[in-house]
């Protein structure tokens, strides 16, 4: 794994974020394998505790999405690293603040941390499994 697949592999974790938080939940979808697993760990009311396939996080995530509609959300993701697991395989973690803005206020209603394995898919990376631990519920 050279500098190049690192630099991928952070933008992939960063696009995640910016494609839900704008709702490009196709392109947020396509950050993920046909055949990846999601699994959140916490609770978030109305998820799904493991999501199986990219339709399937694509629905969860779009439902969820909807759900919020009336807050801008903003997935802060930070301290990412990355550990190589072969060529096509990687192992990261990064932390989860989640802020969001409600009629004009600020808040920071949870935070977590993601484990993921990625892998070179379709000639980029992707998400092959995600596990997200949230430090609390979120409603």
């Amino acid at each position: 794994m050279d500098i190049t697949d690192r630099l991928d592999i952070l933008d992939l974790i960063s696009r995640y974020g910016h494609c839900y938080d704008e709702g490009d939940l196709d392109a947020m979808a396509d950050c993920f394998t046909a055949d990846a697993t999601f699994e959140i760990r916490g609770g978030i009311a109305g998820m799904p505790a493991v999501m199986e396939g990219r339709e399937a996080i694509r629905q969860a995530m779009g439902a969820r999405r909807a759900s919020t509609a009336t807050a801008q959300r903003r997935h802060l993701i930070t301290n990412a690293i990355v550990d190589a697991d072969g060529p096509h395989r990687a192992r990261t973690a990064s932390y989860l603040l989640l802020g969001s803005t409600v009629e004009g206020s600020l808040h920071l209603p949870v935070t977590g941390r993601y484990a993921d394995v990625v892998v070179r898919d379709g000639g980029r990376w992707r998400f092959a499994e995600r596990v997200l631990t949230m430090d609390g519920a979120i409603a």
